[in-house]
């Protein structure tokens, strides 16, 4: 028998229920989460390579604290992750406020969770510059992080990563987006580093100083030398360099830059969700040649109002595994995890789905996160 708890965070016991069952409804429910992944999970590390928004509603206007259990959210916190199985996630901030106006409007919204009162981010009304905003959101997660010492772990370095697991916690990584926010002056870059930072999705939608995001496809720029030098100070940093949301040019150009394994955290193959945000088939086996990873996104949509996932769709989790097939065909197993950007609660379907999909415990370990782990002992500091 499967407690709810062990994947949800609730209390409540359901009984196993037969492929049958599964197949009439046209869903996979909680229920149908077998004990052989709970079992996979305790045994095996499970990351997900963009777990925890720094920058959503929830965080900067709500302040929720992580080390509580939010029961009537889909959204995770330190108590989930844990319930969930997983062992690392990837938690990224960047540059962003919210005015008075969008704080009210948020508060109306379904998704909208009571937080709790206390210091906002800033005092004033002044503007800020994105380095401000993005040293006020790092430190508002840091708080969390050591506040919560018991819980969770701050992985700086790679031998963190074995720490966190001898210890039972969760190992937490922090990321931020965009490089506006340090611009041309590096020495900010390696400031960030010291205090933590361990990954950077380059650009976002606009172009950059040293490179064009996704929708810049009139220029057909590769990196600038910023650029360049920029990829060459995260690779001496110890920080993970994301494509994610890089063009084709820029993208191809950071994987022959770089001289450690390169990320995509969140990207999905184009031949199979056609768009300029979807990675193409070059760029997949450059990445793998690079010896870096692709973190797929599944495609399981949150509830309505974000609220507990109890259920998905079978034909999702059919996407799902469809996916991590067409990325094991095109660049190898050894270069394929997950990044579900932001919606880890989707993570014991993900790998439930595998294992009965006839993949191996092997191949499953390592989408589920040996790879990811790999990509990390190489590029974080010894």
């Amino acid at each position: 028998m499967l407690r709810r708890r062990d994947f949800l965070g609730g209390f409540a016991a359901f009984p196993l229920l037969g492929a049958a069952a599964n197949q009439a409804n046209g869903t996979r429910t909680l229920d149908t989460i077998c004990d052989r992944t709970r079992r996979f999970h305790l045994a095996h590390p499970v990351c997900d390579m963009l777990g925890l928004n720094l920058t959503h509603p929830r965080f900067l206007i709500d302040n929720v604290d992580l080390s509580r259990r939010n029961e009537d959210t889909c959204r995770g916190d330190f108590p989930k992750f844990k319930d969930w199985g997983i062992s690392v996630v990837m938690c990224k901030g960047g540059p962003k406020e919210y005015d008075a106006e969008f704080t009210a409007l948020w508060k109306e919204q379904p998704e909208h969770r009571r937080g709790r009162e206390g210091q906002p981010l800033s005092l004033a009304l002044a503007f800020k510059n994105p380095t401000q905003l993005v040293l006020a959101v790092l430190d508002r997660f840091l708080l969390q992080v050591e506040a919560n010492r018991d819980q969770v772990l701050l992985v700086r370095q790679a031998s963190d990563l074995d720490a966190a697991r001898a210890q039972g916690k969760i190992a937490l990584l922090m990321g931020a987006n965009r490089s506006d926010w340090f611009g041309d002056t590096l020495g900010v870059l390696r400031m960030v580093a010291r205090i933590g930072l361990r990954m950077i999705t380059l650009g976002q939608a606009t172009r950059e100083l040293g490179y064009d995001p996704y929708s810049e496809t009139r220029s057909g720029g590769r990196l600038t030398e910023l650029g360049v030098q920029v990829l060459r100070e995260l690779n001496r940093g110890g920080i993970l360099i994301d494509i994610s949301h890089l063009n084709d040019p820029c993208s191809l150009d950071a994987l022959e830059i770089s001289e450690k394994p390169v990320a995509a955290s969140h990207s999905n193959p184009r031949k199979l969700i056609p768009g300029p945000r979807s990675i193409p088939d070059d760029i997949m086996r450059a990445l793998a040649k690079n010896g870096g990873i692709l973190g797929l996104v599944p495609p399981i949509m949150r509830p309505e109002g974000e609220r507990p996932l109890v259920s998905v769709p079978a034909s999702q989790l059919e996407a799902t595994v469809n996916m991590i097939r067409y990325a094991a065909d095109v660049m190898g197993i050894d270069h394929v995890g997950i990044g579900t950007h932001f919606n880890t609660t989707v993570i014991p379907w993900v790998t439930d789905a595998l294992l009965s999909a006839s993949f191996s415990d092997e191949d499953t370990a390592k989408v589920m996160g040996g790879n990811y782990l790999r990509v990390l002992r190489a590029v974080l500091p010894a």
